[in-house]
């Protein structure tokens, strides 16, 4: 056989064996291996669900998408009301997470995978999850304690959440910093490798990349779904869970800290601005001089009260979309890259009826958190470095492409030259795939409302818009704090988790 042919042959080994690695995401793209789990679990049927995602999970370990897997059994686990198995792959998910941030800029394992990167895409790398994702999880893993009657735990998960949403903010800063340094290592590289070979300039900018029709739209559209006032990567949910979880701890300081900043995030929102103005009226702290007229609640914000979450809906999804461009020496070439498909939102609101003071009241749940709005600025903020980082990705890759079947050319062996037209064709073909991992199984958003024990212990919840979606609630007498967690998967599939706290 001719030795180049031969060498040509175990290029093709090492793509195999490079793919085996790394998951077969790198091939099949995230979404549709994912599609018939996620399709069972927003059917209702959550059970089915959980066992399928967690064995998807437990057959993933030590892969690039163990993370994504566990993240999402975690979710359908909580869901099933399989407790103990949520929480172990929560802290599977948490251990990962913590492994990714231990391990050192440049180290051989991190080494490995940016050479893999080159080599295929993006999804050779393992999948870290979104900056969100690090706040979430210990907020599940939070629920989680408290739905098994365990506060001091779900306390301690509170903190790691706090702790995380500081972090993430710095954690995303270092990310866009060092992406921007990789991006021009590798242009430096194409531009010398250029020079080898007609010098053409090698060097695309996102200022040229996104006047392609596709990526000004998945930037438009991000950008449009955002929402400015929550800031970079802060979201709304993780404050108010923070704020419930000081008042159960009758720490009213801290919680007004959190209901301050939640008002800064939503200041037309009448539950933000009542609870800011009844947390800062119980220590006598000062009031905003536009909320001074707005009256305070009767009632504790810690003390016989009852507090309606709503998970309404499903959180956007990454989907793969293509898009054409002109690169040296390719001439066009289509390029594969993630772009978020939003969902409608599945019910307006709850209404809650109760009796409080032989009054027959009723109150209607208010959104706090627009996972939708989190999600895209997250992805808009990172598009420009990641189409960057795709299509010099791509002329790398078509580089080195050029540089096999131009010797196996100079070797004067048609089979050679065949033979690497063949391999490296059907390569550039199996790993043009966009990396669209990511928690699915997250709401579109959160919507919250909080009542006064009723006096008979007794609410009444209706789904607005869902005929005769309703579920009548009975208390305990002795109960101090109600969580009362609802998820929304389909119009007509609630789920509904009573937490009593004494």
């Amino acid at each position: 056989m001719d030795k180049h042919v031969i060498k040509l042959s175990g290029l093709s080994l090492l793509i195999v064996i490079n793919t085996l690695m790394m998951g077969c995401s790198s091939v099949i793209d995230a979404r549709k291996q994912k599609q018939p789990y996620i399709d069972t679990y927003y059917s209702g049927n959550v059970s089915l669900a959980a066992k399928d995602f967690t064995e998807k999970s437990e057959g993933h370990i030590d892969t690039g998408d163990e993370l994504m897997w566990t993240l999402e059994a975690g979710t359908a686990n909580y869901s099933a009301s399989e407790y103990q198995s949520s929480m172990r792959e929560f802290e599977r998910s948490e251990a990962l997470i913590h492994d990714f941030d231990r391990r050192a800029v440049i180290n051989a394992r991190a080494a490995g995978s940016e050479i893999g990167s080159a080599l295929t895409n993006p999804n050779a790398l393992p999948y870290q999850g979104m900056y969100l994702d690090r706040v979430m999880l210990n907020a599940y893993k939070a629920l989680n304690y408290f739905t098994l009657n365990d506060p001091a735990g779900a306390q301690v998960e509170l903190r790691r959440m706090r702790e995380a949403q500081k972090q993430v903010v710095r954690k995303f800063s270092d990310e866009i910093r060092t992406s921007q340094k990789e991006i021009d290592a590798q242009v430096q590289k194409n531009q010398q490798q250029s020079r080898s070979m007609g010098n053409q300039n090698t060097n695309m900018s996102f200022a040229t990349i996104v006047k392609v029709p596709a990526v000004n739209e998945a930037y438009r559209t991000s950008a449009s779904k955002s929402n400015k006032r929550y800031g970079s990567l802060v979201n709304p949910f993780v404050s108010y869970f923070s704020a419930l979880g000081y008042l159960i701890d009758n720490n009213y300081a801290e919680a007004l800290v959190d209901f301050r900043n939640l008002y800064r995030m939503n200041p037309n929102n009448q539950l933000v601005q009542r609870d800011y103005v009844s947390a800062a009226n119980r220590i006598g702290s000062e009031i905003p001089a536009h909320l001074k007229d707005l009256r305070p609640y009767e009632y504790p914000l810690n003390n016989k009260i009852v507090y309606v979450i709503l998970f309404n809906g499903r959180a956007p999804a990454l989907k793969q979309e293509k898009f054409q461009i002109i690169l040296p020496y390719v001439g066009y070439t289509g390029i594969a890259f993630p772009r978020y498909e939003y969902f409608p939102a599945l019910l307006p609101g709850l209404d809650v009826g109760y009796t409080y003071n032989k009054k027959k009241l009723s109150v209607r749940t208010e959104q706090v958190a627009d996972f939708d709005a989190i999600m895209s600025q997250e992805y808009h903020d990172k598009l420009p470095s990641m189409i960057t980082r795709l299509v010099i990705s791509t002329l790398t890759k078509e580089l080195a492409s050029y540089a096999i079947v131009d010797a196996a050319r100079q070797s004067g062996s048609n089979g050679a030259e065949n033979a690497a037209y063949a391999l490296t064709g059907i390569y550039k073909f199996m790993f043009n795939t966009a990396d669209t991992r990511g928690w699915e199984t997250l709401p579109k958003e959160v919507q919250i409302a909080h009542v006064p024990m009723p006096d008979n212990g007794l609410l009444k919840i209706n789904a607005i818009g869902s005929a005769g979606q309703s579920k009548k609630i009975a208390l305990k007498k002795d109960t101090n704090i109600a969580l009362i967690y609802i998820r929304a998967l389909s119009p007509k599939n609630l789920i509904y988790k009573v937490i009593e706290l004494q």
